[in-house]
């Protein structure tokens, strides 16, 4: 539950259930947009994830009205666009686009899998989108200029790289989330990783398809791997 200077608590249910697309919910803040006068409310359970640690912004909407998430600086995720007659205790009916979620869901997983094959090459991790059409992970290049000076050596590692997590794939692995008192949120793949993340995932390496490492070269200062991932039909 997070905590807002208006006394609004919200239980962000996307947390515990990336599979959550559809909720009734109740309006427990809302307000106007500086500069704009747009409206925009929070609810609880929200289901909708906020622009942040590399993940796109949910599209949804409340009542059927179109809503756009952001996170405000209390923590509390707002939904800017909301229909204007709304106010604190009303019931909502909130509902998102549940083909982009999966999607989302898909290639946060599929590069939490992807970094830490890179850290396994002793790579250091720098940056990450998890975006449709430009997702990928930057690494630290220094030490490892020699095993990426040439177009040849740096498909033999994207090769590399493609085993590597075809393998991981193979052997398959449950997806979890735990929180801890401070509000600290641990995704946890079994078998590959642990680190912390406020983003949505599959429930198991089995819900990935068409994982590929498209491309390895070094640009900016940065090793930068791009991929793609998609989540599996049927679910």
């Amino acid at each position: 539950m997070v905590p807002h200077e208006s006394g609004a608590r919200q239980e962000n249910a996307y947390y515990a259930d990336t599979y959550l697309t559809d909720a009734s919910a109740t309006v427990v803040a809302a307000g106007t947009e500086d500069g704009t006068g747009s409206a925009w409310v929070a609810v609880s359970p929200n289901i909708f994830h906020p622009k942040g640690g590399g993940q796109p912004s949910e599209e949804g909407t409340v009542d059927g009205v179109a809503v756009t998430p952001a996170r405000d600086d209390d923590g509390l995720v707002i939904l800017a666009g909301a229909p204007s007659a709304l106010t604190v205790g009303d019931a909502v009916v909130c509902s998102l686009d549940a083909e982009k979620r999966r999607l989302h869901a898909a290639l946060h997983t599929a590069g939490h899998v992807l970094g830490a094959l890179g850290e396994a090459r002793g790579w250091q991790h720098s940056g990450h989108s998890h975006f449709p059409g430009q997702a990928r992970l930057d690494f630290d290049p220094e030490g490892h200029e020699g095993e990426l000076a040439t177009p040849d050596l740096r498909e033999a590692v994207r090769a590399d790289l493609q085993e590597a997590m075809d393998m991981a794939l193979a052997r398959g692995g449950a997806v979890t989330a735990s929180m801890d008192d401070a509000g600290h949120r641990t995704v946890t793949i079994d078998g590959v990783n642990a680190e912390p993340c406020g983003g949505t995932h599959v429930r198991t390496l089995a819900d990935l398809a068409n994982v590929r490492i498209l491309e390895v070269k070094v640009k900016r200062g940065a090793i930068k791997v791009r991929y793609q991932a998609e989540h599996a039909s049927g679910l």
